[in-house]
């Protein structure tokens, strides 16, 4: 199965999974290192170096999440994949956006996906993210039931923290979607609204949610990363859009708050609510020809922002930034 004999370090609590888990992976070939706990993962990390880390997101404190982004801290170069028993995807997301590579959802319907996953994340490939995106297309143009159920997977906090933000969040419909990622110290926020005739837009909204997982993985190594501007970031988007050939509309605005300077950067694609927002609306995302321009303007915190689509939905958020 594998290429080579991975050594696999497996962080889960519950011993029957972790035994079936361990058994595939011995099956296909890795050795493995098993830990119970948090505590004992980390330990069993630094001290042999294993090619790839599968670590469960229901651990005890800490939790799995900071267990990821503390791998991801001390090793950037080491895949780490989430094992989730909750099946949000605004769960995995979070995960992703911690920095693992990818996920697994348990129970575990089909083994082989599962070695595939493995076998992806140590051998990346560029071209995999375009192909399960048309498969996940595929599959939710024929199941409109699961389909719904993804909208409603999408279902988010109004209360968010993020170290030292604090954020609030009002959406009048399903049709909106708010992600925040941290950029260091400062905050990067995506507010969409989707098209709720279109038959693709739970396909559309899972992958605005999970298309800056892999520029935010490269952030620290990369002077040049696209998240650095917002305008650069909303051509990024638009673009992958277009090469899963979505055919459809999204109204899109990035916001990157400054922590120490008490200034916004925003890019608009096709949202409502200023007059700055007109000064840099590209148009919806969507379009074979969007060329995204920013505006930067001081402020102050708490920033409240209203922001409303082409398609009836509105956004009323609000972020603040303590300091202890």
């Amino acid at each position: 199965m594998f290429d080579f004999c991975p050594l696999i370090l497996l962080i889960e609590d519950d011993p029957v999974f972790r035994r079936l888990m361990v058994a595939y992976l011995e099956l296909w070939g890795a050795r493995v290192l098993e830990a119970d706990s948090v505590e004992e993962g980390l330990l069993l990390a630094e001290l042999n170096g294993p090619d790839l880390v599968l670590s469960d997101l229901l651990l005890p404190a800490p939790a799995g999440l900071e267990v990821i982004a503390c791998l991801k801290r001390r090793y950037p170069a080491l895949p780490v994949i989430a094992i989730s028993g909750q099946q949000k995807m605004a769960d995995v997301a979070r995960a992703l956006r911690a920095g693992a590579e990818d996920y697994l959802i348990k129970p575990i319907r089909s083994w082989n996906l599962v070695a595939e996953v493995i076998v992806g994340s140590l051998k990346p490939d560029p071209h995999r993210l375009l192909d399960e995106l048309n498969d996940h297309l595929a599959y939710y143009r024929r199941e409109d039931i699961a389909a719904s159920r993804l909208l409603q997977s999408w279902q988010q906090q109004p209360e968010r923290a993020l170290g030292d933000w604090r954020l609030s969040c009002r959406q009048s419909s399903p049709w909106v979607l708010t992600e925040y990622i941290t950029l260091d110290q400062d905050l990067l926020l995506l507010l969409a609204e989707f098209d709720p005739l279109n038959m693709d837009t739970p396909v559309v909204m899972t992958l605005v949610t999970f298309v800056l997982n892999e520029p935010l993985r490269r952030y620290g190594s990369e002077p040049g990363s696209v998240l650095n501007s917002p305008a650069r970031t909303l051509e990024y988007i638009n673009q992958l859009i277009l090469d899963v050939g979505l055919d459809t509309r999204v109204n899109l605005a990035l916001f990157r708050l400054y922590a120490d300077a008490g200034r916004v950067e925003v890019a608009n694609g096709g949202m409502v609510g200023s007059d700055w927002l007109e000064h840099c609306d590209a148009g919806p995302l969507g379009l074979k020809e969007l060329t995204a321009n920013q505006f930067s303007y001081r402020c102050s915190f708490p920033l409240n922002l209203t922001l409303k689509g082409s398609f009836g939905g509105e956004i009323r958020l609000t972020a603040n930034r303590e300091l202890t």
